[in-house]
C-alpha cells in the first residue's frame, strides 16, 4: 500500500494535512473554516464525508478554526489529548461526546489501517 500527504493549508494562517493509508482517510488539523477545508478536500477528489477522522495536533487557533464544524457537519470523530481538549473546547463549539476521542501523550494508536506515533513536544 501506499502512503499520501497533502498539505491543504500550511501557515500562520492556518494548517490542514490529508493523510491516506490503506482505506484510512485521515485530516490533521484544520486551522481554516470548516468550509474552506471541504472544498481543499474536494480539489483532491476527497469528500470531508470519506474521512476516517480529524487529529488536532494542538490548540492554536491557526490549527483548529475548522475543527467543530467539520466534525458536526460530517460526523468525523476528533483526535486530541486531554490537554488539548480543555484548550480548544470553548473555541470549537460543542462537539458530541460520541465523536470524542482522548489519545494519551506518548502513546501510539491505531486509527484504521493507519499507526499514529504520539509524542510531546514542548510548545509556547
Amino acid at each position: 500500500m501506499e502512503m499520501y500527504f497533502c498539505p491543504l493549508y500550511s501557515g500562520s494562517s492556518g494548517n490542514a494535512l490529508y493523510c491516506q493509508y490503506g482505506d484510512t482517510r485521515l485530516l490533521i488539523d484544520a486551522g481554516k473554516p470548516g468550509r474552506k477545508i471541504a472544498e481543499a478536500l474536494a480539489q483532491i477528489g476527497v469528500a470531508a464525508e470519506q474521512l476516517s477522522g480529524l487529529l488536532v495536533t494542538h490548540e492554536h487557533s491557526d490549527h483548529i478554526s475548522g475543527v467543530g464544524v467539520l466534525a458536526r457537519r460530517y460526523g468525523l470523530p476528533v483526535y486530541a489529548t486531554r490537554g488539548t481538549w480543555l484548550g480548544m473546547e470553548d473555541k470549537i463549539g460543542t462537539v458530541p461526546t460520541a465523536l470524542r476521542r482522548e489519545i494519551q501523550p506518548g502513546k501510539d494508536f491505531y486509527l484504521g489501517d493507519m499507526g499514529v506515533q504520539s509524542f510531546s513536544i514542548p510548545h509556547d
